[in-house]
């Protein structure tokens, strides 16, 4: 997604300005999706300061042919961006041509160009901007219906929540919208979407976050896509559908941290594309015997569409009833050949089995389990180092303060019965303190982060 910027004197200008680069974005649709996306912002003079986040400011020729000198004062405030002018008739000069080059203008387009010229232009611009950090796309699947992939999905994003994380979960499913209504948003049905599925408006930040809605109103950091609005979950079928919803999801990735899609009911080509655009799937079983080898297969192929770089989490969801021994389902059902994975187990709650509707995801019943999957894979490393230097830091303090409490008992100096008492306490305190000094320590020694501590030995 690329920020523009709009900058112009007068609003009809920046209207003008904004409609005819609409204009130039709103090609044929069978290239549409695979143009650069680009979100619109209308912006005065004053205002541009106060917006850093763009990526392209386009000066309009309104401002050009009254103030050409302030291209100096905003290459002065956007020092790291791109600049592009927009002339018209008036304007256009070979001198103006050059006295723009000598402000700091990247480029110039004439107000006649036609779209490709425009999006030539800016391909070219986009090579020269600075990475945008992007959120992670999450993808929660299964081999069939009835395995818990919504209850997995739900719960992870609160998961997420928890850790201060902007959290967007699209629901796909047309049919039944299960996640939408188990976390009661309204509308159930997303019209916005369904619109940009069909290409009837450009794909820009604006348009993607008017399909969010969201779902606790006490906190803004969980947002929710309802399903689009459409007679049967064949309106992601087509190639060019498909492409569109892939930028959708690709823009709600810039809006926020994690994007968890509850992919249970797509079609398989929707589905393989998904997977494809993935930076870590999910793929939920159950310990059914029925569905071990549908699970098998459906793994093996989803394996097969993932990138190299992303992750791949396999969650066996305990669901009660009829079940096989895990032991037989890790070693028949989740094989991956070739590729690295990790697993995982849910166990059955009855609790947790009764949050839909309830105003709360499974994650309150189950966070010890579900929280074990939120690891960022760019920051395990450093988190792992955080989690050993924390257990290291409290060891310390907990040694410290059994020495000082030992120390007061033996100053104190009581006598008969409450010396006897303060005895017997300071001997548990100081047993206690050994075997845990001791079990500390050795295993700090397993993991090699202590070659010898001798006072801590005794």
């Amino acid at each position: 997604m690329i920020e523009l910027g709009i900058v112009d004197l007068s609003a009809s200008a920046r209207r003008h300005l904004a409609s005819l680069v609409e204009r130039w974005a709103w090609v044929s649709p069978e290239s549409r999706v695979s143009t650069p996306r680009v979100s619109l912002h209308l912006l005065s003079p004053e205002e541009v300061r106060f917006h850093g986040a763009l990526d392209v400011c386009v000066v309009g020729p309104e401002l050009i042919a009254c103030d050409a000198a302030y291209i100096t004062t905003l290459r002065q405030e956007l020092s790291d961006k791109l600049i592009l002018c927009v002339v018209d008739s008036r304007t256009y000069s070979f001198g103006t041509i050059e006295q723009l080059g000598r402000l700091g203008v990247d480029d110039v387009l004439v107000d006649t160009a036609t779209s490709d010229e425009f999006f030539r232009r800016l391909v070219l611009l986009q090579r020269r901007m600075r990475h945008k950090k992007r959120g992670r796309l999450i993808v929660v699947d299964s081999a069939r219906g009835g395995v818990g992939v919504t209850f997995v999905a739900a719960g992870l994003a609160e998961g997420w929540v928890s850790k201060k994380e902007r959290v967007c979960i699209v629901d796909c499913d047309v049919m039944s919208h299960d996640l939408t209504r188990f976390l009661r948003v309204k509308p159930h049905v997303n019209e916005p979407l369904r619109i940009l599925i069909e290409q009837q408006r450009v794909v820009t930040s604006e348009t993607v976050a008017e399909c969010a809605r969201e779902v606790w109103a006490d906190e803004s950091r969980l947002m929710c896509v309802p399903p689009p609005a459409g007679s049967d979950d064949s309106v992601l079928v087509s190639p060019q559908a498909s492409r569109a919803f892939i930028a959708v999801l690709e823009t709600l990735t810039t809006l926020h941290d994690k994007v968890i899609v509850d992919a249970s009911s797509l079609l398989a080509a929707a589905r393989h594309s998904l997977y494809q655009a993935a930076n870590e799937v999910v793929f939920v079983i159950n310990r059914d015997p029925a569905g071990a080898f549908a699970s098998r297969q459906a793994l093996s192929v989803v394996a097969g569409y993932l990138r190299p770089e992303s992750q791949l989490k396999v969650v066996l969801n305990d669901s009660g009833g009829v079940s096989a021994s895990s032991t037989l389902f890790k070693r028949e059902v989740i094989s991956v050949v070739g590729r690295s994975f990790e697993c995982y187990a849910v166990p059955h709650s009855a609790r947790a089995a009764r949050w839909p509707c309830s105003g709360h995801t499974p994650y309150r019943f189950l966070r010890r389990h579900l929280s074990s999957m939120l690891v960022d894979p760019e920051l395990s490393g450093s988190a792992q180092h955080a989690a050993q230097d924390g257990a290291l830091e409290r060891g310390w303090v907990m040694c410290r303060e059994l020495g000082r409490t030992f120390v007061k008992s033996l100053w104190r100096g009581r006598k008969g019965e409450a010396a006897l008492t303060s005895g017997r306490q300071v001997g548990a305190s100081t047993r206690s303190y050994n075997s845990l000094t001791l079990g500390f320590t050795e295993n700090l020694l397993e993991q090699g982060e202590l070659v010898s501590k001798p006072v801590l030995l005794g």
